[in-house]
C-alpha cells in the first residue's frame, strides 16, 4: 500500500473517538486562535475587503462569512474566510515543518459545518486535527526547500488541509479523499514570484485560494467526480512537480495514528511572520533589560538561516516597507519596532507605524548575515547584536515564544483573543467576547455546532 493510500485511509476512516483528548483539545486552541485572527482581519486585514465583496455578490447561501453580515455558498465562504485566515499573519504555525497547517483547513471546515446540521464539536475538532496532521506530514517530508524551484509552498500545503477537513465533514471514504486532494490540486498553483513583488496582496490573502479549492474538491468528490490515483506520489504528482521528487516517503507515515503533528503547533504572540519572531523576542528582551537610546545605536547585526534570508532581502523594501504584509515579513522592521516600542502588536503595522521615522531609521541600521550552519528548519533561532557607542550587547534566542516548549500563558492567549476581537469589523463588547470565548472553550460538549458561526458574524 502506498503512503498516499495509507494517509487517505487514516484521514477518512479515523473516528473522532479514536483521537486522543489532548490532540482534540489542541485543535480547539487552534480553532479559537483562527477565529480570533479572522475576526481581526475582518476589520483590518490587508486586501480582504475585495475577497469579501466578491463573495457577497456571488449570491446567497447557507455559509457564514466571518465578521460580516451575510451568508453565501460553501466555496465562496471558504474563499472569503480563507483570505482573512492569514491576512494578519497571526495564525498558528508548525515551526519544524515550516507550515501553517490550520489556516485554510479551518476556513474550509467552518464553511462545510454550515451545510451539515448535526456536526458535533468533536467532529469539527477531529477534522481540524487530522487536516493539520496531514499538512505537517507533507511539509516535513521535503528533503529540499521547494521554494528554490520557484514555488511558494505554504498555500500548496494548505489546499491538502482544506480538502481533508472538508472531506471528513462530508464523510468521504479513502478513495473519495484521494479524489478530493486531486480535484483541489487541479485548481491550485502558488508561485514564488510574489516574493519579488513587495506590494502584492497575494502573500496576505493566499489561503483564500487554497480554502476554496479544498471545499470545491471535496464537494465534487462527494458527487462522484474522479481525480488522480496518486496525487502526491505519482510520476507527475505533487512531490515530483513541486519538490522534483526530493522527499522522504517514510516521513509521511511515521507514527501515523499515534502522533498528530498538528497538535505541535506554535501559537503566535506577535502578528508577523514566524521567521521574525526570534528577532522580535530578542529585541523585546533587550528592551526590557536596558534603556534603548536609538541615537547611540550605530548598527544592529542579526544572524539568520538561509530560509529567513527572504525576511531581510531585498533590503530596500525590508528596511522601509510600504505595506503591512511586507513589514510583517521584515526582520529589520520588526526588530526595530521591538527595540524602540517594547511591544509588537496589531497596531505596529498600521499605516501610521509604517511611516514612523524613528522605527524606519533604526530598521535601516539592521544588517543580516546568513549562517549556513543553522539548519533550514530551525526557524525559531536567531541572534541580535546592538552596537552601542563602542560596546556590543547581544541576545540569542533558540526557541521563540509561542513554541510548544516555550508556550504562551493562557492569560496571554486570552489577551490575544480579546485584542483580535476588538479589531473586528464590528468590535465585540465584553459580553459578546465572553460568550464567544465560552462557546469555543466548551465546543467539545456541543452535539451540534450549527449555531457557532452565527456568533462569528458582524
Amino acid at each position: 500500500m502506498s503512503e498516499t493510500r495509507r494517509l487517505a485511509r487514516f484521514t477518512a476512516e479515523t473516528a473522532a473517538g479514536q483521537i486522543p483528548d489532548p490532540a482534540l483539545d489542541r485543535a480547539r486552541m487552534s480553532l479559537i486562535d483562527a477565529v480570533a485572527v479572522m475576526l481581526a482581519a475582518s476589520g483590518s486585514g490587508e486586501g480582504c475587503d475585495a475577497f469579501v465583496d466578491v463573495a457577497r455578490i456571488s449570491g446567497s447561501g447557507p455559509c457564514a462569512v466571518i465578521g460580516h453580515d451575510f451568508r453565501t455558498s460553501p466555496a465562496m465562504a471558504a474563499f472569503a474566510n480563507g483570505a482573512m485566515a492569514h491576512a494578519m499573519d497571526f495564525e498558528d504555525t508548525h515551526d519544524h515543518a515550516i507550515a501553517h497547517p490550520h489556516a485554510a483547513a479551518i476556513a474550509a471546515a467552518l464553511a462545510i459545518v454550515d451545510t451539515k446540521p448535526g456536526t458535533s464539536g468533536d467532529d469539527l475538532l477531529a477534522a481540524i486535527a487530522i487536516a493539520g496532521d496531514l499538512v505537517c506530514r507533507i511539509a516535513g517530508s521535503f528533503d529540499v526547500n521547494p521554494d528554490t524551484f520557484g514555488w511558494h509552498t505554504t498555500p500548496w500545503l494548505g489546499v491538502f488541509g482544506a480538502a481533508t477537513a472538508a472531506g471528513r465533514l462530508l464523510a468521504l471514504d479513502a478513495d473519495r479523499m484521494i479524489d478530493a486532494w486531486s480535484l483541489a490540486m487541479s485548481q491550485m498553483a502558488s508561485f514564488g514570484e510574489l516574493k519579488n513583488a513587495p506590494n502584492s496582496h497575494v502573500r496576505a490573502v493566499r489561503d483564500a485560494f487554497a480554502a476554496q479549492a479544498g471545499v470545491l474538491g471535496a464537494m465534487l468528490s462527494a458527487r462522484g467526480v474522479k481525480g488522480y490515483d496518486e496525487p502526491l506520489q505519482g510520476g507527475a504528482g505533487f512531490f515530483a512537480s513541486v519538490a522534483r521528487g526530493r522527499y522522504t516517503a517514510a516521513r509521511l507515515v511515521d507514527d501515523l495514528g499515534t502522533r498528530l503533528q498538528g497538535a505541535e503547533v506554535s501559537f503566535k504572540p506577535w502578528p508577523c511572520c514566524r521567521g521574525t519572531h526570534a528577532y522580535v523576542d530578542a529585541g523585546l528582551r533587550l528592551a526590557s533589560r536596558m534603556r534603548i537610546d536609538p541615537e547611540r545605536i550605530r548598527r544592529i547585526d542579526v544572524v539568520v538561516n538561509e530560509k529567513n534570508r527572504m525576511l531581510c532581502e531585498p533590503r530596500p523594501s525590508k528596511v522601509r516597507p510600504d505595506t503591512a504584509i511586507n513589514a510583517k515579513f521584515s526582520i529589520p522592521f520588526t526588530t526595530a519596532t521591538a527595540l524602540l516600542r517594547g511591544a509588537v502588536g496589531i497596531a505596529s503595522f498600521s499605516q501610521v507605524a509604517l511611516r514612523d521615522e524613528g522605527i524606519l531609521s533604526l530598521a535601516a541600521r539592521v544588517h543580516h548575515t546568513v549562517d549556513p550552519d543553522i539548519p533550514l528548519r530551525d526557524v525559531t533561532r536567531g541572534s541580535v547584536t546592538l552596537h552601542i557607542d563602542d560596546a556590543r550587547v547581544s541576545e540569542h534566542v533558540v526557541l521563540a515564544l509561542g513554541h510548544p516548549l516555550q508556550p504562551m500563558t493562557l492569560g496571554a492567549f486570552r489577551a490575544k483573543f480579546d485584542d483580535c476581537t476588538r479589531h473586528a469589523r464590528c468590535p465585540f463588547d465584553d459580553d459578546g467576547r465572553d460568550r464567544l470565548w465560552d462557546a469555543l472553550c466548551t465546543i467539545r460538549s456541543n452535539a451540534d455546532v450549527a449555531g457557532l458561526t452565527t456568533l462569528l458574524q458582524g
